[in-house]
């Protein structure tokens, strides 16, 4: 059975999500100092209360880099970014089956900490967040149908 879930359970990192105080200066920033380019325009994220920009890091479409900017005190991100500073916040991974991985990784110590919901970011399709054993913040962003490469993003 474990075997049979590992090859099941496919996790391809999707991006990597930086906290930002200004996004559009640290797109700036990305943009002169490695070339990274603009996947999408910078989306309103309502649950989360944040602003996201996705940028190719030149790898080919998989991982890409995550801009997250918090738009009001009552973002989670918020304190995030006022106790820590900017910099890495979470690995985000591919999955064919959102709620198989989330079992799957409940097994594996990680703890669910929202609900699914739709992503902004990915053509509403489903998210969740979790934390691991190790305290990563782990999201998981379910496998679009008829969607590959840079169109899984919201353009």
């Amino acid at each position: 059975w474990y075997i049979w879930n590992l090859l099941i359970m496919k996790f391809k990192l999707d991006h990597i999500g930086v906290v930002v105080k200004d996004i559009k200066k640290s797109y700036d920033y990305y943009g002169q100092t490695f070339g990274f380019k603009k996947i999408t325009k910078i989306i309103y994220e309502p649950a989360h209360k944040v602003k996201i920009l996705f940028l190719n890091i030149g790898s080919g479409p998989m991982p890409v880099l995550e801009l997250v900017m918090p738009t009001s005190k009552k973002s989670k991100v918020y304190n995030f970014l006022k106790n820590k500073g900017e910099g890495f916040h979470h690995y985000a991974y591919e999955v064919n089956k959102i709620y198989k991985a989330i079992d799957f990784l409940k097994r594996k110590n990680c703890f669910l900490i929202s609900g699914i919901i739709p992503g902004a970011g990915h053509n509403k399709t489903k998210t969740a967040w979790l934390i691991s054993e190790k305290k990563d913040l782990i999201e998981l962003v379910e496998k679009q149908k008829n969607k590959s490469g840079l169109d899984r993003f919201t353009k």
